[in-house]
């Protein structure tokens, strides 16, 4: 079970260093211990540590053989985009970003059309975070950092809107979301515009 953050992960930012952080205990046998995740932590967040590179996640694709990554099937196999390329929103700079290798992994035909249009933390949903395999969530939580940083949005404390900094604020290109936004405005889901104060 992930572990939950402490109060001082408030922004985009620093909740992606605490998932990776995360990860590092994970890959190096001490899943679970609060006190080795608090230090890689703030080992990342002072620029002491940093995380692998794109380089090192293609050497571990390799080293899998060509593989599902989800479930290890070796036949059926397709590429499937770690954050759906329809989240790219109208930012030409992220498209690009969302259509390279960085935000690709193999998987088989069944495993890709279950995910469909959702990135890993949705499909996954919260009772199966633990299965995220360390590869995917790897370049996710990369490529949500480089989404954020373009955007300028790592220091958002709720990009997506819910009430709450969690890992569903990840994922969310804000220029997709405002599109959402105004698909459900002019659908009329929305609520109706704040009313102007009278003077007096």
């Amino acid at each position: 079970m992930p572990l939950k953050p402490p109060r001082y992960v408030c922004t985009v930012r620093r909740l992606i260093y605490w998932q990776y952080a995360q990860l590092i205990a994970k890959a190096a046998g001490f899943d679970g211990n609060y006190g080795f995740v608090v230090s890689c932590y703030k080992k990342l967040e002072s620029g002491e540590m940093s995380w692998s590179s794109s380089i090192r996640d293609y050497e571990k694709e390799l080293e899998k053989g060509r593989v599902c990554v989800y479930c290890g099937a070796s036949e059926n196999l397709s590429t499937d985009h770690i954050i759906p390329k329809s989240r790219a929103g109208v930012d030409p700079r992220i498209a690009a970003l969302l259509d390279s290798s960085d935000n690709c992994v193999s998987a088989c035909r069944k495993c890709n059309s279950s995910k469909g249009d959702r990135d890993i933390f949705e499909w996954y949903g919260p009772e199966r975070l633990d299965d995220i395999p360390k590869l995917a969530l790897s370049k996710f939580l990369k490529l949500a950092y480089r989404i954020h940083e373009m955007q300028g949005t790592l220091e958002l404390k709720d990009p997506n809107m819910d009430g709450v900094l969690d890992i569903y604020d990840l994922g969310v290109v804000i220029t997709n979301l405002i599109a959402k936004i105004s698909q459900k405005a002019q659908a009329g889901d929305a609520p109706p515009p704040l009313r102007k104060r009278s003077a007096g």
